[in-house]
């Protein structure tokens, strides 16, 4: 499979509106099967634009766009094409949602997402000191980290999402973008917490749980080993899985596979703006802890 890689604000194209246009024509014509695409998230509204126009499927970084208003005339125009569009979201996959389910446990309880990485001061390091622009990122961790929870809690539930609370902390790095998040949210009689958090004091170290909590089952994933507590069978075991730095490997071979067997898109545009609409209620209703 011919897999080609457009990344808006780096190597190995050269800078600038211009000869970045450029670039991407020439990616397009080249054909490939599946074409990946970072950048910032208006650059990435641009070219996911350009992929949908030439029918080429793409696999977009998140977040597309800054917000959902930005992001839904692109949405409309994935469904109009009826484009395969996905964007990364590799913690929808894997052993936790093939164990989790309503047939092993009964109804779901509670949600829980936590992932804290290092701190905010690596993006710089790595290039993309934007990550921590407002008005570049459409906001901080909860927009950059917190959609993988938002989005798992969207999988796991039905009906309309209440946001009950939101609070964002700049204590630690005095950014104009929050570096903490906790969110608790609900759907369908379903409680989901999410915690996202650049405060992790190493950063190459990340705090992770995925846990759900039904009637007779619990499954925790903490990015090394999946618990799994059976009411039904008296037993708990414990299972390993994919390591957390791997989880995109999972996501890429999602796509490939869709592709090849004319599937949907593992988590779709309209996933994504789903994600992003819970996203902008929290920060309408984000309480600030500055001091």
């Amino acid at each position: 499979m011919y897999v080609q890689a457009f990344e808006a604000v780096g190597q190995p194209f050269q800078n600038g509106e211009n000869a970045l246009e450029d670039n991407l024509k020439r990616v397009l014509e080249s054909g490939p099967e599946l074409l990946v695409v970072l950048g910032t998230p208006q650059e990435m509204l641009r070219e996911v634009g350009r992929c949908i126009e030439t029918s080429v499927p793409v696999a977009a970084e998140k977040p597309v766009g800054r917000n959902a208003a930005e992001l839904e005339p692109l949405a409309e125009l994935a469904r109009q094409h009826g484009a395969f569009v996905t964007v990364a979201q590799p913690h929808l996959l894997g052993e936790f949602w093939d164990v989790c389910t309503p047939e092993a446990g009964g109804p779901l309880s509670h949600l829980r997402f936590r992932l804290v990485n290092g701190s905010p001061e690596r993006y710089a390091a790595l290039g993309v000191p934007w990550v921590m622009q407002a008005n570049v990122a459409g906001g901080g961790v909860l927009r950059n980290l917190g959609i993988h929870g938002i989005s798992a809690f969207l999988k796991a539930t039905t009906g309309e999402v209440q946001v009950h609370s939101c609070v964002l902390s700049r204590r630690l790095f005095q950014m104009e973008v929050e570096e903490y998040a906790a969110v608790t949210l609900s759907a369908g009689g379903v409680i989901g917490h999410i915690e996202v958090g650049y405060t992790a004091a190493v950063d190459d170290a990340s705090d992770f749980e995925l846990s759900g909590h039904r009637r007779d089952l619990t499954v925790k994933d903490d990015g090394q080993a999946l618990t799994i507590f059976d009411r039904r069978a008296g037993r708990t075991r414990v299972q390993p899985v994919l390591p957390l730095a791997r989880r995109y490997e999972l996501f890429a071979a999602a796509n490939v596979q869709a592709i090849q067997t004319g599937g949907p898109a593992p988590h779709s545009l309209d996933d994504h703006l789903a994600a992003m609409r819970v996203i902008d209620a929290c920060y309408a209703a984000a309480t600030w802890m500055d001091a």
